[in-house]
């Protein structure tokens, strides 16, 4: 495996150490075994869950490479897709390696331990699947590795009302050429697989059965879900409308409920406010009338 890891994609292989680990074979310089080490852990376990949650274990190993440093990683990513550009890691199908940017540059472990496993996912479906449509790969990347944030379904609920969304047809084999489409791009992509996970269960476990046998995504989907992936893009798209016509509304009755405090609070001050005023009247008043009487007197 480590022959596939040609010198074009990085340089100095002599400075990179070994660090394998089950199915996952790891590389990095000396000076990042440590956190090595720590990510070669937490991707196994991360590995474990997602392969229980699909119902499907595979067999076959994994390579990591880490960045040294900024520099290292973008001439690693130049002349490759414009979005491996923006990204922190990438996933090259051909050595079945993933690409790690150096972890001192990320924030968090949490934010290394999803983008690792959204690249690993990506490893998986390769490994089943000839020819996935680019919905489908990164669907289960971002779903399963809970890279569903709510600023994503935002943006999706944003671009699909001003018209920008495509079907799942359209977007089989590229991105957006727009970078501010590419959110949207994840989101929806993350929803369709979220809608086959979560209301056609049965059907998502038997698929992998069909992938493992045929390495077909058209025939296994067909045979799995009883439609087409086509018929499934119309599908979709019907079922979108409805989706976030919910989600607007549970939107709006949120703002509602959230505002329906302030409201009563502003009722209750023009209420003393107004109070007020009537008992200065009435003070106004009595004065008036007293003054009044002690002039006639």
């Amino acid at each position: 495996m480590i022959l596939l890891l040609s010198s074009s994609l990085y340089s100095n292989q002599s400075d990179y150490k070994k660090v394998t680990y089950e199915d996952i074979i790891l590389f990095a310089e000396e000076k990042d075994l440590k956190t090595a080490d720590i990510i070669i852990s937490r991707l196994n376990e991360d590995i474990q869950i997602f392969q229980r949650q699909i119902g499907s274990y595979l067999d076959v190993p994994v390579n990591v490479v880490i960045a040294p440093d900024q520099e290292e990683y973008l001439k690693w990513v130049k002349g490759h897709s414009k979005i491996m550009e923006f990204s922190l890691a990438f996933y090259n199908n051909r050595n079945k390696t993933i690409y790690l940017q150096n972890p001192k540059n990320l924030k968090s472990i949490s934010t290394l331990r999803r983008i690792l496993l959204h690249e690993y996912i990506h490893h998986f479906v390769g490994c089943y699947l000839k020819n996935p449509p680019l919905w489908f790969n990164e669907g289960m990347a971002v779903y399963f590795s809970g890279d569903m944030g709510i600023d994503r379904e935002i943006n999706f609920i944003r671009n699909y009302l001003l018209g920008n969304s495509r079907s799942l047809e359209m977007m089989k084999y590229s991105y957006p050429k727009n970078r501010i489409e590419w959110e949207s791009f994840y989101a929806k992509s993350g929803l369709a697989v979220k809608y086959l996970y979560n209301k056609r269960k049965l059907e998502f476990y038997r698929f992998w059965d069909y992938a493992l046998s045929s390495g077909d995504f058209d025939s296994a989907f067909t045979k799995s879900f009883f439609f087409t992936p086509k018929d499934f893009s119309a599908f979709f798209e019907e079922y979108s409308k409805t989706h976030f016509r919910v989600e607007i509304l549970l939107a709006s009755t949120g703002i509602i409920w959230s505002i329906l405090p302030l409201v009563l609070i502003i009722g209750v001050i023009k209420k003393k406010i107004r109070n007020r005023k009537k008992e200065k009247e009435w003070t106004e008043d009595d004065e008036s009338r007293e003054l009044q009487g002690e002039e006639i007197e």
